[in-house]
């Protein structure tokens, strides 16, 4: 059973594979700039912030093939989902560096006493998660400015011991206003784009059905409770940081 704050890897791929607006009919007619329409489909393709979200990748800018791999999870996803937007109290340089390592953000968690499963950092600025399924995903960041961050994901996922991997790809955009002031409210909120074929799609609507929609929005809820419950801890408890990051230099010297 995953906890209520999880790795960052399992919602990523959890809303990928297990979760809501799942278009997954095959044949498909009409893309359209953010999205698509299918045939005969329940699921929809787009939130109310899908298109301002993915108008923040940069993705003439990146290089192929990836390129052609974010073009394709945001114009033709399998699912698109959101979470509303979290205001809280945190002192902005901390938060970015929990956003640029979330590997350490894990430990974290861990160190507090929350089940979170371990994510790896893989080298040139890549992490990974991977399970004893046979499950594997890395992602990495792609853009970063001042408004956002833009991760991409990709791998492949088992629900089950007896069922076949699943290739997966996601794109998280994570969305932040950052105040001027050391100790001020940062605002944030996230988008994600996935792909899958249609057997993903097939399985979790047989495993979750009209639940669906809403399992995908607890894991992006999850996703922006994982950088900001953890940042305005810190905030509050600065003597705690110390404990939660030994050897961290942007820690050394937090206490009241």
């Amino acid at each position: 059973m995953a906890s209520p704050l999880t790795c960052l890897g399992y919602l990523v791929v959890g809303a990928c594979v297990f979760c809501p607006n799942l278009v997954w009919a095959e044949g498909v007619t009409g893309p359209t700039r953010f999205g698509r329409t299918s045939e005969a489909t329940p699921f929809r393709t787009r939130t109310a912030t899908s298109q301002v979200a993915a108008r923040l990748v940069p993705v003439e800018a990146l290089p192929a093939p990836l390129n052609d791999k974010v073009r394709r999870t945001l114009t033709q996803p399998t699912l698109v989902t959101r979470a509303s937007a979290q205001e809280f109290r945190a002192t902005p340089a901390v938060y970015e560096w929990l956003v640029e390592h979330p590997d350490r953000a894990a430990a974290a968690w861990r160190r507090l006493g929350v089940e979170c499963s371990p994510i790896q950092e893989r080298g040139q600025g890549r992490f990974g998660w991977r399970d004893d399924l046979g499950s594997d995903v890395q992602w990495w960041i792609i853009a970063r400015s001042a408004r956002a961050r833009v991760w991409y994901a990709e791998g492949h996922v088992k629900a089950g011991p007896l069922l076949p991997a699943v290739p997966v790809r996601s794109v998280v955009v994570l969305r932040h206003d950052l105040p001027s002031a050391a100790d001020g409210f940062i605002r944030h909120e996230i988008d994600i784009f996935c792909y899958a074929d249609s057997r993903a799609a097939q399985l979790a609507y047989r495993l979750f059905g009209s639940s669906a929609d809403r399992l995908a929005e607890q894991a992006a809820e999850q996703m922006l409770t994982f950088f900001s419950a953890l940042a305005q801890y810190l905030n509050e408890n600065p003597e705690e940081a110390q404990r939660l990051f030994p050897k961290t230099p942007i820690f050394r010297g937090a206490s009241r």
